[in-house]
């Protein structure tokens, strides 16, 4: 092993790096760490003196999957794509990367400078055959590894969420109590102020109604917090359009255990995972219905009454930057108009005997304080025309000239394709009639013969 070790390694730096995914085992898993470090000292008994060892300590607590935040990663990466390393030392191939594409990459750039892999099993040079082989082989290991661990965590959380024994945290209205079971909150006025919500939308028929009617009233609405340092406290404040609706569409207040309601996927923006976003899923893929589970404040029947009403109820998507699907009307900017004072997106809305101007109006405030005004309204036919012309300004002659003969191009592409196809298809039955030939051909001469 150590005769890879070569002079044109020992010239160059030694970097030792180390990596633990959470903070939690950075603190707990001190062993582990601790043999990290002493990767170090094997540098030294393989040469290297002790002012070429370099150790980059800083990704300790950042996990694998991703090399997002980790800075020592991005360092070791440049200064052995620069030549400047001659050997990079990590406890096993988990420590550099769980993600295949990034261990790979280290990997190739590993060869192009001649950089030697070092782990606590050996040496290994990435110019090598059978190294290379082994370092793959490690690599992907690592990814089933993780890919397991996941399976078998997962595995769990669902097999206990089919029982109804998987805690999570309790909409406002509801707490645990000693024994582990959902019960309706203890305060009086949390419960009054849920129940008060239901039979405000059965009366209103809109959340923003209820909502109004709270913010018009001045009742408080409660909201018990679950997160870190903030356990189970009660805060009251004003109510708003998000919280009503969360209320109206969460199936816990029917006295049903639900687990399984939302999807994560990751959002990828150039080339890495920017963030994780959270999708609903229809009621048919929800991975565990257990009815009857706890006291109920509505039952199932209504609750499935108000999420098709708030359906039906529901407008353009004003949420995220997505302007939605439109509505019907006939404004030509339906979802697309900014308010220029506040920056929020403005909504159509529609005037005159059967909706025949339309005008374009700012009222999101409304759904965060139940104000009673709009930020802002604007007529919208002088805009909507004058959106019309720019557009069709912008397609001269030229450009129309050029869509046609693009068009006329799609075209004879697709002929060409189609009589492709028809031309194989006459080839396979030519085929499929000169086997039938052959076949009783053959049980002819058979017969004759007989």
């Amino acid at each position: 092993m150590n005769s890879k070790v070569r002079t044109t390694h020992l010239e160059r730096r030694a970097v030792v790096y180390l990596r633990q995914s959470t903070p939690t085992q950075v603190e707990f898993h001190r062993e582990s760490t601790e043999r990290q470090y002493a990767l170090a000292d094997r540098a030294l008994t393989l040469g290297w003196d002790k002012s070429q060892i370099e150790v980059l300590d800083s990704d300790l607590g950042k996990s694998g999957q991703t090399t997002t935040g980790r800075e020592d990663f991005h360092q070791l990466m440049a200064a052995v794509g620069l030549g400047e390393v001659g050997a990079v030392l990590a406890l096993e191939a988990s420590r550099f990367s769980r993600s295949q594409a990034d261990w790979h990459k280290l990997l190739d750039i590993c060869a192009l400078t001649d950089t030697l892999v070092i782990d606590h099993d050996g040496i290994y040079d990435p110019n090598d055959f059978n190294d290379r082989v082994i370092l793959g082989f490690k690599g992907t290991w690592s990814h089933t590894e993780l890919h397991g661990m996941r399976l078998r965590l997962q595995g769990a959380k669902l097999n206990k969420a089919k029982k109804g024994e998987l805690r999570c945290s309790p909409p406002t209205g509801y707490v645990y109590d000693p024994e582990g079971k959902l019960v309706l909150d203890p305060d009086e006025g949390v419960v009054a102020a849920i129940q008060l919500a239901f039979q405000q939308f059965r009366a209103l028929g809109t959340a923003f109604k209820v909502m109004r009617y709270f913010c018009v009233n001045q009742i408080p609405f409660p909201r018990r917090r679950w997160r870190p340092g903030d356990i189970g406290t009660l805060h009251w404040g004003p109510a708003n359009l998000s919280r009503i609706t969360a209320l109206l569409h969460n199936p816990t207040y029917t006295g049903t255990y639900v687990y399984g309601r939302r999807r994560s996927f990751n959002v990828i923006e150039g080339g890495q995972i920017t963030k994780v976003k959270t999708q609903l899923l229809p009621q048919e893929e929800w991975k565990v219905v257990i009815h009857n589970a706890h006291e109920a404040y509505i039952s199932w029947e209504e609750y499935l009454s108000n999420c098709e009403r708030l359906r039906q109820n529901s407008p353009i998507s004003l949420s995220d930057g997505c302007p939605g699907t439109p509505r019907e009307g006939f404004a030509l900017l339906q979802g697309l108009v900014i308010c220029g004072k506040c920056g929020r997106r403005m909504s159509p809305r529609y005037h005159g005997t059967g909706g025949c101007r339309a005008a374009y109006e700012c009222s999101q405030a409304r759904k965060q304080d139940g104000s009673m005004g709009v930020c802002w309204t604007v007529a919208g036919a002088a805009i909507d025309t004058a959106v019309a012309e720019q557009v069709l300004e912008a397609f001269t002659s030229e450009q129309l000239d050029i869509s046609l003969a693009v068009l006329s191009e799609l075209e004879n592409q697709a002929f060409e394709i189609d009589k492709t196809w028809q031309l194989r298809l006459e080839r396979a039955r030519y085929d499929c009639a000169f086997a039938d030939f052959d076949a009783v051909k053959g049980i002819n001469g058979f017969i004759s013969k007989g």
